[in-house]
């Protein structure tokens, strides 16, 4: 898997990506929110957009910056946030999985 450092490091590059992306303004609203989360929490994350979402991995938290190594609060904090986008959302669908010592969070719209 490929994973871009610099990207991981900069909330405002991904912010960009999302911008960006031919998704549904009402998707592209909640991944901004859901990466502001991330990133107020301390989180080096990546982005990969597909056809009909987004792919948000997180790799460690800082300042460690181990892949794999999360604060437990703070990624409780981001699962929660994950968690009531889907709640108020119906239309949004989330998975969360364990992926080589990172978590992958997985947001589409129907």
């Amino acid at each position: 898997m490929d994973i871009d450092i610099d990207q991981c490091r900069e909330n405002d590059l991904i912010k960009k990506i999302i911008s960006k992306s031919e998704l549904p303004v009402k998707l592209i609203k909640l991944l901004l929110r859901l990466s502001d989360v991330i990133y107020i929490n301390g989180i080096n994350y990546n982005v990969t957009i597909e056809d009909r979402g987004a792919i948000l991995l997180l790799i460690s938290s800082k300042p460690e910056n181990k892949t794999g190594e999360f604060h437990p609060f703070s990624l409780s904090n981001v699962l929660n946030k994950v968690r009531d986008i889907e709640k108020e959302n119906d239309d949004i669908k989330t998975k969360i999985k364990a992926l080589e010592n990172m978590v992958e969070i997985i947001v589409e719209m129907d």
